[in-house]
């Protein structure tokens, strides 16, 4: 039987809103410690994870049982995290963005790698079942490949923090969020890319970034994507404790056969439905106990790679400050 790992958090802001359950009902991965520099916060995530808030940080690196170190912290405050897990050969799980340029992600991904631990990246598909459904479709090639796939995205600039609106600290709005479905379309698409278009415009507000970016990524077997973010319009903002704001999503994909496919539900279960003129394709989305924490637990065991791990997320930011500097 396969060990359960140990781990520790840093960070437990907002993020872990969405996150808790999962951990909780992770069968192969268990927070122990938990730390943050409000210790109100550590205090509260170790409660709801049934762990230990520990006020000095050097506890968790020193701590000879820890395995994993997942570090939930902003992307500009994680440089001193990462080099210090490196070092006591303790595996890592962040988010997107890795970082908040391209500078700083070479910094973490070369850590890692002179290391020789394991990093995992987690983004809005991981642990997504229709993302994987998908993957899977347009690799048997019933419907074919995917061709084009386009994401817009409308909801109001991030409130409840200091940095969010910084791109000094977090890149701006398509590093903060469409960053998920440039991996995604990534991920889907599997080609190297060609060619690429980046805009950015400020139509409304006042922040350290434009509140606009578009991205065109044209890649090598003739598929393309766009991704289109903005937080011009002033959307409802529920709370201003978390991320809790109004929010437009747009998805289209469709394959080189003439398909146009989308994910619905239906009395409960979630389905990929594919259609071309009048005939509908469907598939079930089958739902896996596994978590994101899970399969991470079972890489790092068996020693494969993990998904997506650091070396595809310094691939986004290395895109995107391409885009930026050939625009």
């Amino acid at each position: 039987m396969e060990n359960i790992l140990k781990a520790a958090l840093i960070g437990c802001g907002d993020y872990l809103r969405w996150e808790i359950e999962k951990l909780n009902s992770s069968k192969q991965l268990k927070v122990e410690l938990t730390f943050d520099t409000d210790k109100s916060k550590a205090e509260k995530r170790a409660n709801q994870l049934n762990a230990k808030a520990v006020y000095n940080i050097e506890e968790i690196f020193n701590h000879i049982e820890i395995d994993v170190i997942l570090i939930f912290t902003p992307p500009f405050a994680r440089l001193e995290y990462f080099e210090k897990a490196a070092k006591a050969k303790k595996n890592i799980i962040t988010t997107k963005p890795l970082a908040n340029n391209l500078q700083d992600a070479t910094k973490l991904l070369n850590i890692v790698q002179d290391s020789g631990i394991k990093c995992a990246v987690f983004y809005g598909r991981t642990g997504n079942h229709s993302v994987e459904k998908m993957k899977q479709i347009f690799e048997q090639g019933d419907i074919g490949n995917l061709a084009f796939y386009k994401e817009d995205w409308f909801h109001h600039y991030p409130q409840w923090n200091n940095w969010a609106t910084d791109r000094t600290q977090n890149g701006g709005p398509f590093m903060d969020a469409m960053i998920h479905n440039l991996n995604k379309a990534r991920y889907l698409i599997d080609s190297p890319i060609k060619k690429l278009f980046y805009s950015s415009e400020n139509f409304s507000q006042h922040l350290n970034c434009n509140d606009t970016e578009f991205l065109k990524v044209t890649f090598e077997n003739g598929a393309s994507t766009q991704l289109f973010i903005t937080w011009a319009a002033d959307l409802e903002v529920f709370s201003l404790e978390g991320n809790e704001r109004e929010h437009y999503g747009i998805s289209h994909y469709i394959t080189n056969q003439g398909w146009y496919v989308k994910e619905i539900s239906e009395d409960g279960k979630n389905y990929i439905q594919a259609k071309k003129n009048s005939e509908i394709k469907k598939w079930m989305v089958v739902e896996s106990d596994l978590t994101p924490y899970d399969a991470f637990a079972k890489a790092v065991q068996n020693n494969l790679n993990v998904e997506p791990d650091i070396s595809m997320a310094w691939e986004d930011i290395h895109i995107l400050d391409a885009a930026c500097l050939n625009s």
